[in-house]
Protein backbone atom coordinates (compact mmCIF):
# COMPACT_ATOMS: atom_id res chain seq x y z
CA UNK A 1 0.00 0.00 0.00
CA UNK A 2 0.94 3.20 -1.34
CA UNK A 3 2.42 5.63 1.51
CA UNK A 4 -0.51 8.29 1.06
CA UNK A 5 -3.00 6.53 2.48
CA UNK A 6 -4.06 6.46 6.41
CA UNK A 7 -6.83 4.67 8.58
CA UNK A 8 -8.87 6.66 10.83
CA UNK A 9 -10.57 4.10 13.30
CA UNK A 10 -13.36 5.81 15.35
CA UNK A 11 -13.19 4.34 19.18
CA UNK A 12 -14.80 6.62 21.51
CA UNK A 13 -18.48 5.51 21.20
CA UNK A 14 -20.77 4.80 24.05
CA UNK A 15 -21.81 1.02 23.28
CA UNK A 16 -24.91 1.75 24.61
CA UNK A 17 -26.69 -1.46 23.17
CA UNK A 18 -23.83 -3.75 25.25
CA UNK A 19 -24.60 -2.29 28.59
CA UNK A 20 -22.99 -3.72 30.97
CA UNK A 21 -21.25 -6.08 28.83
CA UNK A 22 -18.70 -3.75 28.46
CA UNK A 23 -16.13 -1.70 30.74
CA UNK A 24 -15.31 1.76 30.34
CA UNK A 25 -13.01 1.36 27.67
CA UNK A 26 -16.52 0.85 25.51
CA UNK A 27 -16.49 -2.51 23.15
CA UNK A 28 -13.14 -1.42 21.78
CA UNK A 29 -11.31 -3.26 24.81
CA UNK A 30 -13.44 -6.16 24.52
CA UNK A 31 -11.09 -9.48 24.07
CA UNK A 32 -12.04 -11.55 20.86
CA UNK A 33 -9.86 -14.55 20.88
CA UNK A 34 -7.36 -12.70 23.21
CA UNK A 35 -7.08 -9.45 21.59
CA UNK A 36 -8.66 -6.56 21.94
CA UNK A 37 -11.56 -5.45 19.05
CA UNK A 38 -9.66 -2.03 18.42
CA UNK A 39 -6.26 -4.09 18.68
CA UNK A 40 -7.53 -6.28 16.06
CA UNK A 41 -8.85 -3.53 13.48
CA UNK A 42 -5.61 -2.14 13.84
CA UNK A 43 -3.30 -4.90 13.09
CA UNK A 44 -5.67 -5.69 9.88
CA UNK A 45 -5.19 -2.03 8.86
CA UNK A 46 -1.65 -1.44 9.98
CA UNK A 47 -0.45 -3.99 7.19
CA UNK A 48 -2.18 -2.38 4.78
CA UNK A 49 -1.77 1.87 5.26
CA UNK A 50 1.02 3.98 6.29
CA UNK A 51 -0.29 5.31 9.22
CA UNK A 52 -3.09 3.95 11.68
CA UNK A 53 -5.30 6.61 13.87
CA UNK A 54 -7.25 5.67 16.47
CA UNK A 55 -9.53 8.66 17.32
CA UNK A 56 -10.41 7.98 21.44
CA UNK A 57 -12.92 9.95 23.69
CA UNK A 58 -11.01 12.16 26.79
CA UNK A 59 -10.01 10.06 29.39
CA UNK A 60 -11.28 6.74 28.08
CA UNK A 61 -8.93 3.63 28.41
CA UNK A 62 -7.55 1.67 25.62
CA UNK A 63 -5.90 -1.79 25.43
CA UNK A 64 -2.41 -2.42 24.16
CA UNK A 65 -1.62 -0.80 20.58
CA UNK A 66 0.84 -1.63 18.42
CA UNK A 67 3.87 0.73 17.49
CA UNK A 68 2.73 1.80 14.25
CA UNK A 69 -0.97 3.25 16.00
CA UNK A 70 -1.58 6.92 16.76
CA UNK A 71 -3.98 7.65 18.98
CA UNK A 72 -5.43 11.35 19.38
CA UNK A 73 -8.14 11.96 21.86
CA UNK A 74 -11.41 14.24 20.35
CA UNK A 75 -11.70 17.49 22.40
CA UNK A 76 -15.51 16.04 23.31
CA UNK A 77 -17.06 13.14 24.81
CA UNK A 78 -19.09 10.95 22.72
CA UNK A 79 -19.24 13.58 19.91
CA UNK A 80 -19.60 10.41 17.60
CA UNK A 81 -18.35 10.03 14.04
CA UNK A 82 -18.74 12.97 12.10
CA UNK A 83 -16.09 14.13 14.48
CA UNK A 84 -14.29 11.49 14.70
CA UNK A 85 -13.27 11.23 11.24
CA UNK A 86 -12.91 15.17 10.88
CA UNK A 87 -10.09 14.59 14.16
CA UNK A 88 -8.51 12.02 11.77
CA UNK A 89 -8.35 14.30 8.89
CA UNK A 90 -7.54 17.18 10.58
CA UNK A 91 -4.32 15.09 12.57
CA UNK A 92 -2.83 13.69 9.15
CA UNK A 93 -2.66 17.44 7.98
CA UNK A 94 -2.76 16.86 4.33
CA UNK A 95 0.38 13.93 4.80
CA UNK A 96 -1.81 11.75 2.66
CA UNK A 97 -4.20 11.47 -0.39
CA UNK A 98 -6.49 8.51 0.97
CA UNK A 99 -7.73 7.74 4.30
CA UNK A 100 -9.45 4.70 4.52
CA UNK A 101 -12.29 5.02 7.41
CA UNK A 102 -13.05 1.87 9.95
CA UNK A 103 -14.85 1.40 13.22
CA UNK A 104 -13.25 -0.58 15.81
CA UNK A 105 -15.71 -3.49 16.01
CA UNK A 106 -14.75 -4.23 12.22
CA UNK A 107 -13.16 -7.42 13.53
CA UNK A 108 -13.56 -9.37 10.57
CA UNK A 109 -12.46 -6.70 7.95
CA UNK A 110 -10.62 -8.51 5.07
CA UNK A 111 -7.43 -6.80 3.84
CA UNK A 112 -8.72 -7.44 0.20
CA UNK A 113 -11.56 -5.34 1.01
CA UNK A 114 -9.48 -2.41 1.86
CA UNK A 115 -7.15 -2.63 -1.32
CA UNK A 116 -10.92 -2.26 -3.62
CA UNK A 117 -11.86 0.72 -1.18
CA UNK A 118 -8.23 2.53 -2.13
CA UNK A 119 -8.61 1.65 -5.46
CA UNK A 120 -11.89 3.09 -6.28
CA UNK A 121 -11.22 5.66 -3.95
CA UNK A 122 -7.99 7.23 -6.54
CA UNK A 123 -10.20 6.75 -9.44
CA UNK A 124 -10.74 10.63 -11.43
CA UNK A 125 -12.50 12.98 -9.41
CA UNK A 126 -14.34 10.19 -6.84
CA UNK A 127 -13.98 11.83 -3.76
CA UNK A 128 -15.60 9.30 -1.28
CA UNK A 129 -16.01 5.18 -2.19
CA UNK A 130 -18.60 3.44 -0.50
CA UNK A 131 -19.86 -0.39 0.00
CA UNK A 132 -23.30 -1.17 -0.36
CA UNK A 133 -24.34 -3.95 1.36
CA UNK A 134 -27.93 -4.80 2.01
CA UNK A 135 -29.32 -1.64 0.34
CA UNK A 136 -27.21 0.07 3.38
CA UNK A 137 -24.27 2.80 3.09
CA UNK A 138 -21.48 0.96 4.63
CA UNK A 139 -19.66 4.58 5.71
CA UNK A 140 -17.93 3.04 8.17
CA UNK A 141 -15.58 1.37 6.24
CA UNK A 142 -15.22 3.72 3.24
CA UNK A 143 -12.20 5.38 1.46
CA UNK A 144 -12.29 9.03 1.22
CA UNK A 145 -9.93 11.74 -0.20
CA UNK A 146 -8.43 13.76 2.24
CA UNK A 147 -9.43 16.91 0.93
CA UNK A 148 -12.87 15.73 2.40
CA UNK A 149 -11.66 17.89 5.86
CA UNK A 150 -13.66 20.83 5.17
CA UNK A 151 -16.29 18.85 4.48
CA UNK A 152 -16.60 17.20 7.61
CA UNK A 153 -15.41 20.42 9.46
CA UNK A 154 -18.72 21.91 8.02
CA UNK A 155 -20.46 19.27 9.03
CA UNK A 156 -19.48 19.04 12.59
CA UNK A 157 -19.93 22.75 13.10
CA UNK A 158 -23.53 22.72 12.17
CA UNK A 159 -24.24 19.18 14.49
CA UNK A 160 -24.02 16.02 12.18
CA UNK A 161 -23.08 13.19 13.66
CA UNK A 162 -23.37 10.59 11.41
CA UNK A 163 -21.49 10.56 8.12
CA UNK A 164 -24.08 9.50 6.16
CA UNK A 165 -25.46 12.79 6.40
CA UNK A 166 -22.60 14.02 4.87
CA UNK A 167 -22.08 11.18 2.00
CA UNK A 168 -25.79 12.10 1.32
CA UNK A 169 -24.65 16.16 0.61
CA UNK A 170 -21.52 14.99 -1.70
CA UNK A 171 -24.24 12.95 -3.38
CA UNK A 172 -26.44 15.46 -4.34
CA UNK A 173 -24.37 18.02 -5.18
CA UNK A 174 -21.20 16.02 -6.65
CA UNK A 175 -23.00 12.54 -8.02
CA UNK A 176 -19.58 11.50 -9.60
CA UNK A 177 -17.76 11.88 -6.99
CA UNK A 178 -19.25 8.91 -5.01
CA UNK A 179 -18.29 5.68 -6.18
CA UNK A 180 -20.73 3.05 -5.07
CA UNK A 181 -19.05 -0.26 -5.06
CA UNK A 182 -21.51 -3.02 -5.08
CA UNK A 183 -22.49 -6.11 -3.52
CA UNK A 184 -21.52 -8.86 -5.93
CA UNK A 185 -17.83 -6.91 -6.18
CA UNK A 186 -17.28 -7.31 -2.24
CA UNK A 187 -18.45 -10.88 -2.18
CA UNK A 188 -16.17 -11.59 -4.99
CA UNK A 189 -13.21 -10.93 -2.38
CA UNK A 190 -15.37 -11.55 0.50
CA UNK A 191 -18.14 -13.85 -0.13
CA UNK A 192 -19.72 -13.89 3.15
CA UNK A 193 -19.40 -10.16 3.76
CA UNK A 194 -17.64 -10.76 7.20
CA UNK A 195 -16.06 -7.59 6.27
CA UNK A 196 -19.10 -5.16 7.20
CA UNK A 197 -20.29 -7.44 10.29
CA UNK A 198 -20.46 -4.77 12.87
CA UNK A 199 -20.89 -5.45 16.90
CA UNK A 200 -23.79 -3.89 18.14
CA UNK A 201 -25.93 -6.10 20.41
CA UNK A 202 -25.45 -8.88 22.80
CA UNK A 203 -26.44 -11.43 20.41
CA UNK A 204 -23.40 -9.67 17.56
CA UNK A 205 -21.35 -10.47 20.86
CA UNK A 206 -22.58 -13.97 21.45
CA UNK A 207 -21.51 -15.05 18.12
CA UNK A 208 -18.02 -14.62 18.80
CA UNK A 209 -15.58 -16.92 19.80
CA UNK A 210 -14.19 -16.69 23.17
CA UNK A 211 -15.29 -13.16 23.92
CA UNK A 212 -15.20 -11.65 27.83
CA UNK A 213 -15.21 -8.33 29.40
CA UNK A 214 -12.34 -7.45 30.06
CA UNK A 215 -11.16 -6.44 33.35
CA UNK A 216 -11.80 -2.66 34.71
Amino acid sequence: MSDDVIAIVPAGGRSRRLGPLVGPGGKAALDVGGESMLGRICRILADQVARVIVVAAPGQPLPPLGGRVEVIRDRESFPGPVAAIHAGLAHAAGAAAVAVVAACDLIGLEPGVVELLVAAARRPGVRWAVPLVGGHPQVLISALATDMQDAFAAARAAGWASPRAVLAELARAEPRAVCWIREAELAAIDPTLASFADIDTRDDLARLPRTRKPPS
